[in-house]
């Protein structure tokens, strides 16, 4: 198959931009033909005499997958990289904040922005970005089919892999994913607006039903159970009715989808996009039992009543800071407050009926915002604090980690600065203070951290006071300890000890792990980590029970959950079809 550089590509050149220089160096090159098949614009071609590469300078675009895939180092590539500027998507910010629940991230909304995106892609033969997506979409296809006008299809190459394009395509950090992988991310540039291109492809051609497969002649149709109606379980639930399952799905809340519902605000997960994935599961015949917790106790019984049974229940326990003051009034985790806050918002509800001490009643009159402290700078943190500015309040987020180490999204970072969150790094808390058992003074610590792989340490004599109403802990969560149990050695380690399998290291994904598209992050080695984790989704972890998503691995992402979920239901399947009464095990 001949591949042609994209139009732009070919007109920069016809402008008289410079080309990139190809350099091989043939004491070292063995002839193992490892770059030219990677070559995504047929640069590079063998010499029959010699048997080494060599390269045409005015066919390559300066990708650099070449010096990536060489297992010699025998090949480098100098000169620019031939591609056009990434599509610019700039948050909007409404001009009145107060109860507003549009969506701040601007989408792709036209045609010819689309296909000017999607011909930044190099259709890579080996393409880095699906390794670095946990769902493996296959992203040159969605992108190729997309090129050529054809939604359907691009949505359709989507569904082989994905339940929630819709939904990913807004929260997902791409940038340490599928953008962060992409071969002109790895080359130092501005990787394809994957997560972007996606959006455009769900918004404009609706996720259609799931087809669910007709009973088998045998009569007898499996029943499995899955606990937990999140990003697993969706998929999971998906997966086995495609597979033609009775599904059953327990889930504590009065309403199905998990963090999607209670964990991400409206501004970045508009209410209808995720209460989509329940409306189609319950039409394709998927029993829902909200208002259902499931304990150890009733998780062990339910084996007994299905042929297997999914535990999906994610890391609910939040984390909270063990210091004084902890138990004062108006100090509440990040779970409580998103719940209540998304109510509010919806309801034109102030903040002071969330705490109804942010007014001092002993000043009439007194009418300041009400002053909310988050502890964490994570994105849990930053969908808190710009909640609250919804509802009027003022917000200071506090992180103890170092600015330059801190694991935070610059782009929900600034979001949140431009909607007047302010955010102090290097700060902890020591304690709380009160007044008739209600939360309304902090002592923070200034701390430092000269590494990132040090603990950063707390200065003890450089602290000061804030004026608080409400704090929240916004710090992270963790499995429910008589869960965990159940599932053995869990959480799983995202961890691949050894030699990488011999296709990732020929990838050339791991070549070049830090760009500074993905935030200097190892984007081939957390990719890595994270197909270990999907693995360990297709075995059982008892007695024909599986886990899947946080239970599993710890706090993770939507897509990771997602894709581990769809994993163990292809397990169990494979497992009930093949006639193993307890999973395998």
């Amino acid at each position: 198959m001949t591949i042609t550089a994209p139009s732009h590509i070919n007109s920069a050149s016809q402008e008289g931009i410079v080309s990139p220089t190809i350099h091989v160096l043939i004491d070292r090159c063995a002839g193992c033909q490892e770059c030219i098949v990677r070559c995504p614009t047929q640069a590079l071609h063998m010499d029959p005499v010699t048997w080494t590469a060599v390269g045409d300078d005015q066919l390559c675009v300066g990708c650099r997958q070449c010096e990536r895939t060489c297992p010699y180092s025998a090949i480098y590539v100098e000169g620019p990289q031939l591609v056009a500027g990434r599509v610019n998507l700039e948050t909007v910010h409404p001009d009145q904040l107060a109860f507003d629940r549009s969506e701040t991230r601007r989408a792709i909304t036209t045609w010819h922005e689309a296909l000017d995106e999607a011909s930044r892609c190099l259709d890579c033969p080996d393409p880095t970005c699906v390794r670095g997506c946990p769902a493996h979409n296959d992203i040159p296809g969605f992108i190729k089919a997309l090129r050529s006008g054809d939604l359907d299809e691009a949505h359709k190459i989507l569904r082989r892999t994905s339940y929630l394009p819709d939904v990913c395509s807004r929260v997902c950090d791409q940038a340490v994913q599928c953008e962060g992988a992409c071969s002109w991310s790895l080359a130092g540039s501005s990787p394809v607006a994957i997560g972007a291109l996606e959006r455009f492809i769900a918004d404009n051609a609706p996720v259609p039903p799931i087809e669910v497969a007709e009973s088998g002649e045998s009569g007898r149709v499996p029943r499995v159970a899955i606990v937990g109606s999140g990003p697993a379980g969706i998929a999971a639930a998906a997966e086995l009715r495609v597979g033609g399952a009775d599904v059953t799905v327990f889930e504590r809340d009065d309403t199905p989808g998990g963090l999607l519902i209670w964990g991400i605000p409206d501004f970045t997960l508009p209410e209808p996009v995720a209460r989509r994935p329940w409306k189609h599961l319950v039409d394709a015949g998927v029993h829902l039992q909200t208002n259902h917790g499931v304990n150890a106790d009733e998780l062990a019984s339910l084996t007994e009543d299905f042929d297997a049974v999914l535990v999906a229940a994610g890391a609910s326990v939040a984390m909270r800071a063990p210091v004084p003051g902890a138990d004062l009034d108006g100090v509440c985790d990040a779970t409580e407050f998103l719940q209540a806050a998304r109510l509010a918002i919806a309801s034109g509800t102030p903040m002071a009926a969330l705490a109804p001490r942010a007014v001092n009643a002993s000043t009439p009159g007194d009418t300041r915002p009400a002053r909310v402290l988050v502890l964490g700078a994570g994105n849990t943190a930053m969908d808190v604090a710009r909640s609250a500015r919804r509802l009027g309040a003022n917000a200071t987020c506090i992180d103890w980690m170092d600015r330059r180490f801190a694991p935070v999204r610059p782009d929900e970072l600034d979001e949140a600065t431009a909607e007047g969150v302010e955010v102090r790094f290097s700060t902890t808390l020591r304690r709380l203070l009160g007044d008739q058992g209600h939360v309304n003074e902090a002592e923070l610590a200034e701390t430092e951290q000269p590494k990132a792989s040090k603990r950063p340490k707390v200065l003890e004599s450089k602290t000061s006071r804030l004026q608080v109403d409400m704090v929240v802990m916004a710090m992270g969560y963790r499995v429910e300890a008589d869960i965990a149990k159940l599932g053995g050695d869990v959480p799983v380690a995202k961890k691949v000890q050894g030699l990488a399998d011999r296709r990732w290291i020929a990838s050339g994904l791991l070549a070049n792990p830090a760009p500074p598209a993905a935030r200097y992050q190892p984007v081939g080695l957390l990719a890595l980590g994270r197909e270990k984790g999907e693995a360990q989704a297709a075995y059982p972890r008892g007695k024909r029970t599986w886990f899947a998503g946080d239970c599993l691995v710890g706090p993770s992402t939507v897509v990771e959950a997602m894709a581990q979920g769809k994993v163990a239901a292809a397990a169990i399947l494979a497992s009930l079809s093949a006639g193993e009464p307890d999973g395998g095990v």
